[in-house]
């Protein structure tokens, strides 16, 4: 078995939360462009104008189910 299978193995038996702390450090590492920055901050910004956001507390149980499909 390959160093990568076996991480794939590992990480498979993570839990939800441990598996969600991994892919954000992961990510983390790779910062993306700067016009990508940019773009995903005019659409936050767009939404906040249009109203279409959700309050946190309201999001907090859906965050681990969406975790938990990945």
């Amino acid at each position: 078995m390959t160093t990568l299978l076996e991480i794939k193995e590992a990480i498979s038996h993570l839990p939800a939360r441990d598996r969600a702390i991994l892919t954000a450090e992961l990510f983390a590492q790779e910062e993306p462009p700067a016009s990508e920055l940019e773009d995903a901050l005019n659409r936050g910004l767009n939404d906040v104008r249009e109203r279409r956001f959700s309050k946190l507390q309201d999001l907090k149980g859906s965050v681990v189910s969406w975790i938990s499909k990945s």
